[in-house]
């Protein structure tokens, strides 16, 4: 697995899908946050998929963030 963020998509039901973003902090050997969210499906919402991503990634990193400065402080 290579360092960075990756969100995946998986479909729940009719109107949701889950986002599970992965964040990792090194390429080998270091630890990986993973966090799962129920999202509203594309079909349920007006906003398209690249709009989901946007912003499944600017909340993974914002729990990013906050994890490392827990962590740090």
């Amino acid at each position: 697995m290579s360092k960075g963020l990756d969100i995946i998509f998986q479909a729940l039901d009719a109107d949701h899908v889950l986002a599970r973003i992965v964040w990792r902090e090194q390429d080998a050997g270091g630890g990986s946050l993973t966090l799962e969210i129920p999202v509203r499906n594309t079909s349920a919402s007006p906003k398209s998929n690249a709009e989901l991503q946007a912003d499944a990634r600017a909340l993974g990193v914002r729990f990013a963030r906050a994890f490392a400065d827990t962590i740090e402080g």
